[in-house]
């Protein structure tokens, strides 16, 4: 933890210690004793003499190149707005929105202890008092909140730290993009090229373009717990931001891989570019045999092949772990998956197990792909909102949390491969072997 972030979680820490003593002295009917008075007087000493530190060490981010504007990989502009993040890019809130509109300005707790407490707090904004859907109800996170909501988020997630992500400062957002075509008759679906003589006839060429159409879909998480753990580990509401951050990388990524698009992100299980890869002939259910990796392989676009990395269900470890090729006549048996440093490869590239794709034996158990040709629309205004009502008989409180995305991969097809006969893509699937 470097120094800027260490002294804003001793503010955030000081500020809740701060609302605890507070509150339990209004809870108790009574004023603050001298000695708490004191406390808070040291505490409140403390955060000023820590946001002045924040203040002199200024822009803790470190720009990249600028290309035509934008930072390369980075995403911020010089105006301070956000572009289109690359996919070896940083992806920290900041690199992806810029400086945040909304700044916390409650000066004597956080934000999760001012929402759960139930009171007004002027710190608190109403989702109803700004630009997005009223009816979604729910507080506004502060971007120092958001900020690292995303950044457990993203230590968790598979797919977004690999693609490209657009910030969103509207409910949709049109991003150009070039129909994948067929190479057999030109390139991207219309760009031909020839040579010519001097003074030659150049042949035209009319490459095809589209709009991909990036549209906020609303992801809602719903967190329930006791009033009494409200009450007593004020000091705790670090463990929502865990909670939250791991629990939205978990969903994102699930469809991300496997939605279907309608209402959710569209994902590559479902997309039209991905190439089904048929089970051997008379291969057994359940199983995974040489074969079928070497020929989802051959599937996989040559200029995403060094990007590209094997996505399997965690129940297939077994199989792949008994996977080995033979080496002559009663020789060794080389094992198909390799194993260096703690990371798994198979024919030179990376695998990474999850449990959100198809277990073992059904279509999507197995994946190769390049997510660098996937691309997720961001909006930076997460709310977050509670509740006694739902499970008032138990004593209980519901909150939930809600952010707004969609993902989808940049290319509209396969492509077919100057032999007229071959289909490549970014995202190979393994078919289901029943």
């Amino acid at each position: 933890m470097d120094l800027t972030e260490k002294a804003r979680r001793d503010i955030e820490d000081l500020s809740t210690e701060i609302f605890r003593l507070e509150a339990h002295a209004q809870q108790e009917g009574r004023n603050l004793t001298k000695e708490e008075d004191s406390l808070i007087a040291e505490m409140k000493g403390a955060i000023r003499l820590k946001t002045e530190l924040l203040e002199s060490l200024g822009p803790v981010t470190q720009p990249g190149p600028v290309m035509d504007g934008f930072e390369v990989g980075g995403g911020v502009r010089k105006d301070g707005g956000a572009g289109l993040i690359l996919p070896n890019g940083r992806k920290d809130y900041q690199a992806i929105f810029g400086k945040s509109t909304y700044q916390w300005s409650g000066k004597d707790t956080n934000f999760f202890a001012a929402v759960l407490s139930g009171r007004h707090h002027e710190g608190l904004i109403r989702n109803s008092m700004s630009e997005t859907i009223p009816s979604d109800g729910g507080f506004l996170v502060p971007g120092e909140t958001a900020a690292r909501i995303h950044s457990v988020s993203l230590e968790n997630e598979l797919v977004m730290p690999r693609c490209y992500v657009q910030p969103m400062n509207s409910n949709s957002i049109k991003i150009p993009a070039m129909s994948i075509g067929d190479h057999s008759t030109a390139l991207f679906g219309g760009f031909t090229a020839s040579y010519a003589a001097e003074a030659g006839t150049i042949s035209e060429a009319n490459p095809k373009a589209r709009a991909m159409e990036l549209t906020a879909k609303k992801l809602t998480g719903l967190i329930r717990f006791s009033s009494e753990l409200n009450a007593d580990v004020p000091g705790g509401m670090s463990q929502i931001e865990q909670i939250c951050g791991k629990g939205l990388s978990w969903y994102r990524d699930k469809f991300f891989l496997k939605g279907t698009g309608a209402g959710e992100p569209l994902g590559i299980l479902n997309s039209n570019c991905t190439i089904e890869v048929s089970k051997e002939t008379g291969q057994a259910a359940d199983t995974i045999v040489y074969t079928n990796l070497t020929s989802m392989m051959s599937r996989m676009f040559a200029g995403s092949f060094s990007n590209s990395v094997w996505v399997c269900h965690q129940s297939t470890i077994p199989q792949l772990l008994s996977l080995s090729l033979a080496v002559g006549t009663g020789g060794d048996h080389i094992p198909v998956m390799t194993e260096s440093n703690g990371q798994f490869n198979i024919l030179t590239r990376p695998v990474v197990f999850t449990e959100k794709t198809e277990k073992l034996g059904e279509k999507g158990d197995i994946m190769l792909a390049d997510f660098s040709q996937y691309v997720v629309g961001l909006r930076s205004d997460m709310r977050f909102d509670t509740s006694i009502h739902v499970a008032f008989e138990t004593d209980e409180i519901l909150s939930r949390i809600i952010e707004r995305h969609d993902g989808q991969p940049l290319w509209d097809s396969s492509l077919t491969l100057e032999d007229g006969t071959t289909t490549v893509s970014p995202f190979v699937v393994l078919a289901e072997r029943a």
